[in-house]
């Protein structure tokens, strides 16, 4: 049996939390310290995981020899620069999305990784959903596709719409959208176009909603809607449509139900609830023991950071812009 996989997980928010709670169920894993900058928040995790420690400098963990990798929960604007450090020191890494939020700094944690030949893995959950996988079967290869994750407004003091810390809505959460397109499409975006800006959060310099069209190199098309404009209660913050010219399958309820139709009949599928951070968790910790890559690596981050940041610049020329990852 391979010896357990120790972990430090540096920034103690919420979706930290919900890695701890995976993370203590997983065979394999060891939940060895805990950094934040607040150290009392640090030290409330390490009190629900006997033998750990609480600091609230990264650079302890780090240091220390007998940690094997490192979960990356902190804000954005911190990703790339954490990476690279636990790169240099040979330590594994599970990143948050985005990867970054320019494409110097995804450059800066590819180089890292590549050099260091350490696993590296992104936080992509939405390809884990049980609904997601069914929908692959069903439209393997769908000609048109549209997404949408749309949310309520965010507070105007909402740590991800700083310009520097989260880079707003777009930036922030889009990385799930086109993620989940690429791999529902299964083929590299090769080109978008979008359109949007600032229509939720004037005065900051953000853009909180867009739309994008999306060409991909197998030759299908796609749509996305990301912003904070407003939840949709028939399909939730989440909807995607997938068509092939006769199939049709459209994931709503935050991806737990399914409408699939064959071009005759319709059935429904549906899921009791959320699932995707306990999946590519253990994928991680696999992945650590065997000495894999794992499923999702950093070029996948760096992807969706790329179409994101040229939808961007598509907003300011006017004009399509080609991807090339």
């Amino acid at each position: 049996m391979s010896a357990p996989v120790r972990i430090g997980i540096i920034g103690c928010g919420a979706i930290a939390e919900t890695h701890a709670e995976c993370l203590s169920t997983i065979d394999g894993a060891s939940l060895a310290a805990f950094c934040d900058t607040e150290q009392a928040r640090a030290a409330e995790f390490s009190r629900k995981s006997p033998g750990s420690y609480a600091v609230d400098n990264p650079e302890a963990i780090f240091a220390d020899d007998s940690i094997d990798a490192v979960f990356i929960c902190t804000h954005h604007e911190s990703h790339s620069t954490l990476a690279v450090q636990a790169a240099t020191v040979g330590k594994h890494v599970m990143m948050e999305k985005p990867l970054a939020l320019t494409l110097s700094e995804c450059d800066r944690v590819g180089n890292a990784v590549e050099k260091s030949g350490i696993i590296f893995m992104v936080g992509f959950k939405l390809r884990y959903y049980p609904a997601v996988a069914r929908v692959r079967k069903f439209i393997p290869r769908p000609l048109v596709s549209i997404a949408q994750m749309m949310d309520s407004r965010w507070p105007d003091d909402f740590w991800a719409n700083d310009p520097l810390k989260g880079g707003g809505n777009v930036l922030s959460q889009g990385g799930h959208t086109v993620d989940l397109l690429y791999y529902l499409n299964g083929s590299e975006p090769i080109r978008v176009y979008a359109e949007g800006g600032n229509f939720t959060h004037k005065g900051m310099d953000i853009v909180d909603n867009l739309v994008g069209t999306l060409q991909f190199a197998n030759g299908s098309i796609g749509s996305f809607v990301q912003g904070d404009s407003g939840v949709t209660p028939f399909v939730s913050k989440f909807s995607f449509q997938l068509l092939d010219g006769t199939k049709t399958a459209h994931l709503r309820n935050r991806l737990k139900t399914v409408t699939f139709f064959d071009g005759t009949d319709v059935s429904i599928y549906e899921d009791p609830d959320e699932y995707g951070f306990m999946e590519e968790d253990k994928d991680f910790i696999r992945s650590v023991q065997l000495g894999q890559p794992p499923p999702i690596t950093y070029r996948d981050g760096m992807r969706a950071t790329l179409v994101l940041l040229k939808a961007l610049e598509s907003l300011r020329s006017g004009k399509p812009e080609n991807i090339v990852l």
